[in-house]
């Protein structure tokens, strides 16, 4: 659907009649394949089809320049992703014609190492304005000006959200750095604004920050967005400053058009273009992704177990509430270490398990990050503070950090830890509890320092990956529910 827009942006004098087509897309996540979308059944996505369709826009007008971003996550989410560590879709991204990308915060998630390999083999900048590294910069770029042949001239800016300092395992962040983006546009806005006509942020910081950005710093233009996975079908406004952001795993490409105005670049119409089983298909990048998957997929089609149900891992349940794929997991950590409780962060679970035969595929579909259990001990001072940190969570926000629990029962009431025991007897401050949770969450990762402070911690040189195919293994058939274990009022 085609939205008329807000009045013409103010920037540098444009020529007249210019024209620029903005096109966006972001959280990709290694999804190469089409999806089946967990809101409504549709199939959606596949690289081969958002490669087809921006070439379609591209070829309406072969004068007309077309600007392609990429608002952040190209790591992280699928089997693919994992064993070939980003590099196809890196790949079919530049041969898309991806003008920037903005870092994300699972761009470390493979280490450093990967990440600095992937930037230096871009065919396009990685930008993060607020991302440093030392003693070894991260070779990306605070930001780009674009010129194309006939068009305006554009800046856009890279912002990465403050959560990647907490949202990659600790042992990635070595050296890193994250400024807040408000003050580095604040410095960076006015020069970019000084010499350009258009001011675009791309920005893998999520609507709330966005937001702030948007009103506290003038001569932004456009702030093209990511990270909350959120579907926009009209821009979201903040004064004259519109936000996109157009879901997640390739499954929609925005549009926004630009005409030059009294000197002025202005927004015309913006669309939303599903990308879905009547878009256009290009027939070589298709025949790529089917050569990657049968690549990852061989020998991981092998059944381990047998599921009577769906665990789902869909981010409205097991980031918000007690989940049955949580309190499997969670009653599996716990019972092969022993501890009285487990902790397993719900932004662990990146995919839901089908219902019938459980395969490889399906587990590390889920369990991608290759988590090791950490076993160690913590007062109960410390166990109420990470339980409460979890309770402080909106659940709107769909946070990652939420805890699946076993062991333990915890009661939230108004957005605070009401109450958490474990059996009928209250947590007692000054007792000792052994618990297990993921390194991740042991490094502090998700802003869990408390659970940093583990009394003498054990890496149990168990995958929580393993341990999955490792339960399904010997429970199946797996039959699992809910027990009261989070109650949110």
């Amino acid at each position: 659907m085609l939205v008329g827009l807000a009045p013409p942006i103010a920037g540098a004098a444009c020529e007249p009649g210019q024209t620029l087509t903005l096109l966006h897309f972001n959280d990709i996540h290694g999804q190469l394949e089409p999806y089946e979308d967990p809101h409504d059944g549709t199939e959606r996505g596949g690289i081969a089809r958002l490669a087809a369709t921006v070439a379609e826009v591209r070829a309406e007008d072969p004068q007309r320049p077309v600007l392609l971003l990429f608002g952040g996550d190209l790591l992280q989410g699928t089997l693919s992703s994992s064993l070939f560590l980003g590099v196809p879709d890196l790949v079919l991204l530049g041969r898309m014609g991806v003008d920037a990308a903005v870092m994300g915060n699972h761009e470390l998630d493979y280490g450093q190492a990967v990440f600095r390999h992937l930037t230096d083999e871009a065919a396009f900048p990685f930008l993060s304005a607020n991302v440093a590294s030392d003693p070894a910069p991260l070779p990306v770029r605070a930001s780009i000006l674009i010129e194309q042949p006939g068009g305006p001239k554009v800046a856009v800016l890279g912002l990465t959200t403050p959560d990647l300092a907490t949202a990659t395992h600790p042992r990635n962040l070595e050296g890193i750095s994250v400024e807040e983006p408000v003050a580095v546009a604040r410095r960076l806005v006015p020069a970019l604004r000084a010499e350009t006509d258009l001011v675009v942020v791309l920005s893998h910081m999520g609507i709330a920050d966005d937001r702030r950005l948007a009103a506290s710093v003038p001569g932004i233009d456009l702030i093209v967005g990511g990270h909350n996975h959120n579907l926009y079908e009209e821009p979201v406004f903040v004064e004259t400053v519109p936000i996109v952001q157009a879901g997640e795993r390739g499954g929609w490409l925005g549009r926004m058009e630009f005409r030059c105005r009294d000197g002025r670049l202005a927004t015309t119409d913006y669309a939303l273009i599903p990308i879905d089983a009547a878009s256009p298909e290009d027939p070589q990048v298709a025949e790529e992704v089917r050569r990657i998957t049968l690549d990852a997929e061989r020998e991981l089609d092998k059944q381990v177990g047998f599921s009577t149900q769906e665990l789902s891992a869909r981010r409205e349940l097991i980031r918000r509430e007690e989940s049955p794929f949580g309190n499997f997991v969670a009653d599996l950590a716990r019972e092969i270490t022993l501890a009285d409780v487990a902790l397993l962060n719900g932004g662990g679970f990146r995919a839901d398990i089908p219902a019938g035969p459980v395969t490889l595929k399906s587990i590390y579909q889920a369990f991608p990050f290759r988590n090791e259990l950490v076993l160690g001990e913590l007062t109960g001072a410390q166990l109420l503070a990470a339980l409460a940190r979890s309770a402080e969570m909106d659940p709107l926000d769909n946070p990652g950090g939420f805890v699946q629990v076993s062991g333990v029962r915890y009661r939230i009431a108004d957005g605070r830890l009401a109450s958490a025991a474990i059996g009928d007897t209250p947590i007692h401050p000054a007792r000792h509890y052994r618990v297990v949770t993921s390194d991740f969450l042991a490094a502090g990762g998700d802003g869990y320092a408390v659970l940093k402070e583990m009394t003498e911690p054990v890496m149990t040189g168990r995958l929580i990956s393993d341990m999955v195919i490792e339960g399904f293994r010997t429970q199946s058939p797996v039959r699992v529910g809910t027990d009261g274990r989070i109650v949110r009022h």
